[in-house]
């Protein structure tokens, strides 16, 4: 019959050895076997076997499957999590049925539920839910990753928000982010300033004019359905202004027509690059257009500016334009037009 030894903890140090059969309880190093009934309390916990119930200590150590609470600085399982760890440190050698909540949250299996911290790893899927600063599952996400970075280095099958998103190989869920990158989309869209997909995702180039600038480069990035441009423009000077540069962005969305026609709207935003004013466009712009192969398109379509200023009576003058709308000294609304032609990587 298993014994319990209640010590105190100034005599932990004259105790020299203890047997399998032996439970020691000291509330400062507690070392019990398999199917111990009593919540383990102590500095350092260490429990062979399966365990239930509840741990809180310094040290939380379990030999194997644990169903209960974790609590403590160090939490650690040989096996199986079914409930929740909460220390700095948590540490599950195979899955999580549950949640770690933690600076640092490892499952070297799958997790079914959560990790809340700073760094989260899941080996294998994820599925539930990571929220953290970074969070990476080796095999798939099914659920959510939340946090600055978030990798799927396989599948990601559920959403990713953060500042960067990856997914090493497919992604048929959801990127919501600063910078996307994924391998493949599958009936996904990514959203983001920058997105990048290596296979059916949209890379062009593109050299236009409007009514303000005759010349425009831009550079899209994302899916058919949702892209991103970076802007960067000239307006040459004339006999009451100078050379004029800008840079911006926008986004937009390529809606398919016919085999070669599609509609493009497309919203833009645009700063002058200037030492004294502010100035600043802001862009409706739909765009009809037509694809002559698979690189080349070329676009046209009507514009509405909203051209301010934050200095009175300087917001930018159109090269040409169909009609205005003077709002106030510092707003004014134009009508124009705009073409360019594609080169699609």
């Amino acid at each position: 019959m298993k014994r319990i030894i209640i010590l105190a903890v100034f005599s932990l140090f004259g105790f020299t050895g203890f047997s399998q059969e032996t439970n020691v309880y000291t509330f400062f190093l507690n070392i019990v076997n398999e199917d111990f009934k009593i919540p383990l309390i102590g500095f350092v916990n260490l429990a062979n076997g399966n365990q239930k119930g509840f741990h809180l200590g310094f040290v939380n150590w379990n030999e194997r499957n644990f169903a209960g609470v974790q609590l403590g600085m160090i939490n650690t399982l040989g096996a199986d999590l079914t409930g929740a760890q909460i220390a700095f440190i948590n540490t599950a050698i195979q899955r999580v049925q549950g949640v770690q909540v933690g600076f640092i949250n490892t499952a070297f299996r799958e997790v079914r539920g959560g990790q809340i911290g700073y760094i989260n790893t899941s080996k294998q899927a994820i599925r539930g839910l990571q929220c953290s600063f970074i969070n990476t599952a080796i095999q798939a996400v099914d659920g959510a990753q939340i946090g600055y970075i978030n990798t799927a280095f396989k599948e990601a099958r559920g959403a990713q928000i953060g500042f960067i998103n990856v997914a090493n190989r497919k992604t048929s869920g959801f990127q919501l982010g600063f910078i996307n990158f994924a391998d493949t989309i599958e009936n996904a869209v990514p959203i983001g300033f920058l997105s990048f997909v290596r296979r059916g995702g949209y890379f062009a180039l593109e050299v236009g004019f409007s009514e303000f600038f005759p010349v425009t480069v831009g550079f899209k990035t994302g899916v058919e359905r949702f892209y991103t441009t970076v802007y960067l423009a000239y307006q040459p000077s004339r006999a009451s202004a100078k050379n004029v540069y800008a840079s911006g962005f926008g986004f937009g969305s390529i809606i398919p027509l016919g085999k070669s026609v599609f509609f493009n709207p497309e919203i833009q935003s645009l700063n002058t690059i200037e030492r004294k004013n502010n100035r600043q466009l802001t862009s409706f712009v739909p765009f009809f257009g037509v694809r002559f192969n698979n690189h080349f398109s070329l676009t046209a379509g009507p514009s509405v500016t909203w051209s301010n200023s934050f200095d009175d009576g300087v917001v930018l003058e159109p090269v040409f334009n169909i009609s205005d709308f003077e709002i106030d000294r510092n707003n004014r609304i134009f009508v124009g037009a705009r073409a360019a032609i594609r080169y699609r990587f």
